[in-house]
């Protein structure tokens, strides 16, 4: 994460040890002596504890400030926001059957199936409880903003499932998904910044169009990343999509491009199991040869234009070059 955000970053990362220690070494209805369920703070912890970009809660913060408001009243909603931003994680892990995140094995590997389903559904709570602890005059709209991010990202993430077993998905279908599935949260995470800040309408307004057009980059950043990233920068295996085929920005755009026998062979060779290495070089070699590695990057370029151009109203001019600086950190990160 750049320096820039190191003073956000601290923030944020010491308020939510501190939650998670408060919430995850206690029981309401436990003496000292009696039995916590390690079984389910254990891995809760592990997850936890794996670090992060925080993306999602600076700019909780990040959209808080920009309309004059104190971040220390937006830092239970920026820490509600990664809490469940890791829930998403661990149940798409059991989802995608990966091995590792952030370098690390999955919780489903280390433990179990069972313990990542309670995992994440322990999250989901503890992003609530830590929600509503927000100090805000809008506290009814700042928990709306959150619950609608959940249930598109959710759909989201039905998208993408059914979208692996569907051989007719288009570019148009594929951003559709990534906008509930990633740039939803994203926007909600500065929806919720916003008016926590009080910000009037066209504030929020235009803080919503910044952030649903870098999370739309961030996604096809995403994709682009997991061809041409080092793996242990990345924290999981490059390939991983191409593995799984999974419908992403890349694939669809080399549908878009080839064609006759030269889009057969590449179909058969994307949709069909093989050794995975060789799969993973023969793929990237067609991205490369046919130039979706450079269209990825123009689309990138194109929705963090659009997004810069949205702040261009807004009212602080400090918060508005810390955005523009954001922008340009997810623009240029290599994991």
């Amino acid at each position: 994460m750049d320096k820039t955000f190191g003073k956000y970053r601290q923030l944020i990362d010491a308020r939510l040890a501190e939650f998670l220690d408060e919430e995850t070494k206690r029981s309401r209805y436990c003496n000292k002596s009696d039995k916590y369920p390690y079984s389910l703070f254990d891995p809760l912890n592990y997850i936890m504890s794996g670090g992060g970009k925080r993306v999602r809660p600076i700019l909780v913060l990040l959209s808080c400030e920009a309309f004059g408001g104190n971040i220390q009243n937006a830092l239970n909603a920026a820490i509600a926001v990664e809490i469940l931003h890791n829930f998403t994680l661990v149940h798409d892990d059991i989802m995608d059957n990966a091995n590792t995140r952030r370098g690390k094995e999955t919780i489903h590997r280390k433990w179990d199936v069972n313990a990542a389903i309670l995992v994440g559904d322990e999250l989901i709570g503890l992003s609530y409880r830590s929600l509503l602890r927000t100090s805000s005059g809008n506290i009814e709209g700042v928990v709306r903003a959150f619950t609608d991010g959940v249930i598109e990202v959710c759909e989201g993430q039905a998208l993408d499932k059914e979208f692996e077993l569907s051989t007719d998905v288009s570019l148009n279908d594929y951003k559709i998904m990534i906008r509930k599935k990633t740039a939803e949260l994203l926007r909600t995470s500065s929806v919720m910044g916003a008016l926590i800040g009080d910000a009037g309408q066209s504030g929020i307004q235009a803080i919503s169009e910044y952030s649903e057009n870098i999370g739309l980059a961030f996604q096809i950043q995403d994709d682009l990343l997991d061809v041409i990233a080092d793996e242990g920068e990345f924290g999981k295996k490059i390939g991983g999509d191409i593995l799984e085929r999974k419908k992403t920005f890349l694939y669809l755009r080399a549908l878009e491009i080839l064609s006759g026998s030269r889009k057969d062979e590449f179909l058969f060779l994307y949709n069909t199991a093989g050794e995975p290495n060789a799969k993973i070089r023969e793929v990237v070699k067609i991205y490369n040869e046919i130039c979706v590695v450079e269209s990825a990057r123009k689309e990138i370029e194109e929705y963090t234009g659009k997004a810069n151009k949205t702040l261009e109203g807004l009212p602080n001019d400090n918060a508005r070059k810390l955005l523009l600086s954001f922008s340009d950190m997810l623009l240029n990160r290599s994991y």
